[in-house]
């Protein structure tokens, strides 16, 4: 994330406050809160002025970072309105200060769908989370087609799964992340984020006669932790708050014995965090993201088929071709090699929730590899891997300000099951 992650600017008239400005964000928020509301007849001083703008940013920082996005957001454009009012009113106030709280605001406000755009082009090329409620992934459903390019060698067989009712698996899943992000103000800011790792454990419930498999899968532990060297961020904050309310979600569903996702849903447990019920379509994405759609021909080593997918997120449409190898069949167990690219041409962003907010898709590149071990008497892989990397370039326009934003996103993550 930016390194530009809301410090208190101590120089200005604002200086001459520190009682208040040197506070930790809550304790400072509520002792805000309360000289604001017992002295209304200061309104007009500059500084509380200034202070009451600046009182709305923590309060949406809050709100963020407790994964309330939509409450956040129209604080956001509160304190953004406030703030242009102000520098109209007193344009002398320290300058440097007010634009630097209003460039923070339109960083902010343009987070939750950069982080869409980097989320949509490396999730799918490496099987890691989508993190937006209503995006579709490109995962294996039964409306993906898939292209067979080459047979490979012989001896060749129809791969199907075939776990029998019973049959348990204890899945160790995790993710590193790292990225980059540049603006047209010339903000930079880069670093690696907090390490995910999860489980989960999946039980096959039933087999059908047609070899349709009914699963349950259950969320177990997660952990977040900072990489050594690596400053804890804003996005630490938020990643840790959304997988709070992870462990005992619970999904059943269906999977064709080709890998097809037929089917299912995460359930949030009864009285979890505000966020679970966002975090667990979260969830399913994750669990149907491991699998790889196989050919319905026979097929041997060296066999190569493709899967062409439009991903739609947040407005966005973004072209993605996945390219599957046999690296290796010995009786039951096989490797599967991928290969993503995608790319998003230019477009216009519509963000329902956010009609002030003009965002343009200037350019959208992302590539990975993937590499997946199969038994095939069992329902998930027995092991796998993933790499991807993305650039994602955005121009925003909000309230008068415009910023133009690029990010690069880097992701890594490494799976097995017992």
């Amino acid at each position: 994330m930016s390194k530009m992650s809301n410090p208190v600017c101590s120089s200005g008239p604002a200086a001459r406050r520190p009682n208040r400005l040197s506070l930790n964000p809550i304790a400072g928020l509520l002792v805000l809160a309360l000289l604001l509301a017992w002295s209304p007849a200061r309104a007009h001083d500059p500084d509380d002025e200034y202070l009451q703008a600046y009182s709305m940013i923590q309060e949406a920082d809050a709100l963020n970072t407790s994964g309330k996005t939509a409450p956040a957001k129209t604080k956001y454009l509160q304190a953004q309105t406030a703030l242009k009012n102000f520098q109209r009113e007193h344009p002398d106030w320290n300058p440097k200060l007010v634009v630097f709280r209003l460039n923070y605001i339109v960083q902010r406000v343009t987070a939750l769908l950069e982080k869409a755009a980097a989320d949509a082009a490396a999730s799918p090329a490496t099987n890691a989370p989508e993190t937006q409620p209503g995006a579709k992934a490109a995962t294996a459903d039964s409306t993906a087609p898939i292209k067979l390019l080459e047979a490979g060698a012989e001896p060749r067989k129809q791969l199907r799964l075939h776990p029998k009712a019973g049959d348990k698996q204890t899945l160790s899943l995790t993710i590193k992340m790292a990225e980059e992000i540049k603006t047209s103000e010339g903000g930079s800011g880069n670093g690696k984020l907090p390490v995910i790792t999860m489980t989960m454990n999946a039980t096959v419930k039933d087999v059908s006669d047609n070899g349709d498999i009914s699963y349950e899968v259950v969320i177990g532990d997660t952990t977040v932790a900072e990489e050594p060297g690596a400053a804890p961020t804003a996005t630490s904050a938020a990643i840790k708050a959304a997988l709070a309310g992870s462990k005992g979600m619970s999904s059943s569903g269906t999977m064709s014995s080709r890998g097809f996702n037929q089917g299912g849903e995460f359930r949030a447990p009864a009285g979890g965090k505000p966020m679970a019920q966002q975090l667990a379509g979260q969830m399913q994405q994750i669990f149907t993201q491991l699998m790889v759609p196989l050919p319905d021909e026979a097929i041997g080593s060296g066999a190569k088929w493709e899967v062409k997918t439009p991903i739609k997120t947040q407005g966005m449409t973004i072209d993605q071709t996945a390219t599957y190898e046999l690296a290796s069949l010995e009786g039951e167990r096989l490797t599967v090699k991928g290969t993503t690219a995608q790319s998003g041409a230019n477009q216009k962003i519509q963000v329902p929730d956010m009609p002030a907010l003009q965002v343009d898709l200037t350019k959208m590149t992302g590539k990975g590899t993937s590499e997946r071990t199969f038994d095939l008497a069992h329902l998930l892989p027995t092991a796998g891997t993933g790499k991807a990397h993305s650039e994602v370039s955005l121009a925003f326009s909000a309230g008068g300000q415009k910023q133009a934003q690029t990010k690069k996103t880097d992701v890594d993550l490494w799976f097995e099951t017992k």
